[in-house]
């Protein structure tokens, strides 16, 4: 047993002696760099970032920051430093408390960032709304990024690529329902005209983007003011253009939410009703589903023979449901607008719908 832990002994020692303690405090690796594809596309005017870094056993933490980024010809390209307002929230946003611009705005704190920066932690690349001040569309640009940790830096050149892309779209239209609804004495409800355009009716809204006139929903940009936060106008229109009362639009029915309760300072006009927000995106809630009613009327506004003959006749628009019998008794009338829509571009924008076999006037 003895010369088997004499041997034993001699081989530990031996591998001691060969080993030699890294004098190093610690490691940054020459292969760092961003995971992700090799090219990022950064759409002007959009919000997003990048996956974090690659960082092949550099010892942690890192802390990362831009360097450089430079154009094919390798010149600096100062855009991209060059920096601007932008709003964050420092406090959560609650619609039922933050009633007014004033509450709202404590809630914000305006910082003064690049349109593009990198996240001092993970490496990651981030870019903001304020893209749609850089030029050169289509160009790409090489990142260069400085990365220090215990053992020192290392400026990392072409730490990413990315390319300039034509710019995000100023709003989404996710999905709407345009809808005419009957009311009886007793206060019952059933719909009749039901058009549904959801998410995967590529062409419907593709036609809303285009502003073609060919959807009943038409979504546009009147003005650049507000420069930081959004205005919007929503209107409602009859089958001949004439806006409802904008005083009697109102979020549908208890338990459901519109564009109205996440917005401040209504305005009723005769062009239709406009609320504000400082800060755009907007709705805050990106998965809101705004149900939105206009006022009750009678069956002299609303034109029945032509909605029967058109819509469940000759199929020109879709229904939910048949026609009530007389006996159900229906005497009224009100419409309503259903749809998901977010808006990334600040400004004065319009949410018009145009609603078939109404006459208001």
């Amino acid at each position: 047993m003895k010369p088997t832990i004499i041997l034993l002994v001699f081989i530990t020692l031996g591998l001691a002696s060969c080993y030699k303690i890294p004098t190093e405090k610690g490691f940054l690796s020459p292969f760092l760099r961003l995971n992700g594809q090799d090219t990022m596309s950064i759409p002007l005017g959009g919000k997003g970032q990048s996956q974090s870094a690659f960082l092949d056993g550099s010892t942690q933490p890192c802390l990362f920051s831009i360097d450089n980024i430079r154009d094919l010809s390798g010149n600096r390209s100062g855009q991209f430093f060059k920096a601007y307002l932008y709003p964050t929230w420092r406090q959560p946003y609650d619609r039922f408390s933050d009633t007014t611009m004033a509450l709202i705005k404590a809630k914000l704190y305006f910082d003064t960032l690049p349109p593009l920066t990198i996240n001092s932690i993970n490496g990651s690349l981030e870019y903001f709304e304020t893209t749609n001040h850089l030029k050169s569309v289509g160009d790409v640009f090489h990142i260069d990024v400085k990365v220090q940790n215990t053992s020192g830096q290392k400026i990392y050149k072409n730490y990413a690529t990315i390319r300039l892309d034509s710019g995000a779209r100023p709003f989404i239209v996710h999905r709407w329902t345009v809808a005419i609804i009957l009311l009886n004495n007793q206060g019952q409800k059933t719909f009749t005209l039901y058009k549904y355009v959801p998410e995967t009716d590529i062409q419907s809204i593709q036609n809303v983007y285009d502003n073609n006139g060919k959807e009943l929903l038409s979504i546009h940009k009147i003005s650049d003011t507000p420069a930081t936060g959004i205005k919007v106008l929503i209107q409602y229109l009859d089958a001949d253009g004439n806006v409802f009362p904008s005083n009697e639009y109102a979020t549908y029915a208890a338990g459901t939410e519109s564009y109205f309760d996440y917005a401040v300072n209504r305005q009723n006009t005769p062009e239709g009703a406009t609320v504000e927000f400082p800060i755009t995106p907007w709705p805050v809630n990106e998965n809101l589903l705004s149900y939105l009613k206009g006022g009750t009327y009678g069956f002299d506004k609303l034109d029945t023979a032509t909605l029967h003959k058109e819509v469940y006749y000759e199929h020109k628009y879709p229904y939910l449901n048949n026609w009530p019998d007389d006996s159900w008794g229906a005497t009224k009338w009100f419409i309503r607008l259903r749809s998901r829509i977010e808006f990334y571009s600040s400004g004065t924008w319009v949410i018009s719908c145009k609603f078939p076999y109404t006459h208001f006037k």
